[in-house]
C-alpha cells in the first residue's frame, strides 16, 4: 500500500497505524473497542448533489455530473465520544453499476461492505493534517475502484479515538 510517508512523519507516532492501515478502520476499531462495544455509525447526512471542486477533480467526473454522498461519525456506544468522522462519495452512476447496496446502510458502517467486496481496488492513501480549533487534525482519503467507477472515501481521526490494538481483519 502506498502512502505519503513525509506526512506519515509529521503525524503523532500513536496515529501512525491508523493512518497507513490498508484495510478497513471499521473492523480495526471494533478490536481497539474489544468485545463488549460494538461500532455504530451515527447517520450525520446523505444524499444527492452536486460534487465539490474537489470531489469532481478526485473522482475524475464530467460537469454536471451528481454524487451520492454519506457522512457518519463511528462509535462505540456513546455518539458524544466519535472516533472517527467519514465520508463516502459515490458518482451517482456508480450505483446503477453495482454499488447501490452501500447507499442504504443507515446507521451500520460501511467499511467492511467496501473492504468485503472483492472487485474494489484501493488507490495509494493520502494524509494530511488540517487546522482544527487551534490544533491539527489528521485524515486519510483513498479512491476505491470497481472497474471505471470510483468511491471517494475520506476519514478524520478524532480525539477519542482509542488506542490500536491491531488490524483487525482485511
Amino acid at each position: 500500500m502506498a502512502y505519503k510517508t513525509a506526512a506519515l512523519n509529521h503525524a503523532p507516532r500513536h496515529l501512525w497505524p491508523w493512518l497507513a492501515l490498508p484495510a478497513s478502520l471499521t473492523a480495526a476499531l471494533q478490536r481497539a473497542y474489544g468485545h463488549t462495544h460494538r461500532v455504530t455509525a451515527l447517520l450525520m447526512g446523505s444524499g444527492r448533489r452536486k460534487p465539490t471542486y474537489s470531489e469532481q477533480r478526485l473522482l475524475h467526473l464530467k460537469r454536471g455530473e451528481r454524487i451520492f454522498w454519506r457522512e457518519v461519525l463511528l462509535h462505540a456506544g456513546n455518539p458524544d465520544r466519535p472516533a472517527i468522522w467519514a465520508m463516502t462519495t459515490i458518482p451517482l452512476c456508480g450505483l446503477r453499476h453495482g454499488l447501490l447496496p452501500l447507499a442504504r446502510h443507515g446507521s451500520r458502517p460501511i467499511g467492511n461492505t467496501l473492504f468485503r467486496h472483492r472487485r474494489l481496488r484501493r488507490s495509494s492513501i493520502t494524509m494530511e493534517a488540517l487546522p482544527r480549533f487551534g490544533q491539527r487534525a489528521w485524515r486519510r482519503r483513498s479512491i476505491l475502484r470497481r472497474g471505471h467507477t470510483e468511491v471517494l472515501v475520506e476519514e478524520h481521526f478524532l480525539p477519542d479515538l482509542p488506542p490500536w490494538a491491531g488490524r483487525g481483519r482485511r
